[in-house]
């Protein structure tokens, strides 16, 4: 994993454990070069999900597509950012 700090490719796992959702596994990470520390999240993808559009074209699933759009329909409302994160893992698991 590549440090996002100073890009060093060598970065060791200090600790790792299952995310809220359970689906996820969270790792804290360190860099040895510069001494930074930040978190990965890491998802296992079983199948490659297909979206079928209202004009009949094919679009391969993209996670990030669909949580950006619930975040911008919830950013007036008071529901915390985890539950988003539960709703859309729940979600892609059925």
């Amino acid at each position: 994993m590549r440090c996002p700090f100073c890009g060093n490719v060598d970065t060791q796992v200090k600790d790792s454990r299952p995310a809220e959702d359970n689906v996820a596994i969270r790792r804290r990470r360190f860099c040895p070069a510069c001494g930074g520390r930040f978190t990965t999240y890491e998802r296992v993808q079983l199948r490659d999900l297909v979206v079928v559009k209202s004009s009949g074209r094919r679009e391969d699933f993209d996670r990030t597509k669909m949580e950006r759009s619930i975040r911008i329909a919830m950013q007036k409302r008071p529901v915390e950012p985890e539950r988003i994160d539960q709703m859309i893992s729940g979600i892609v698991r059925r």
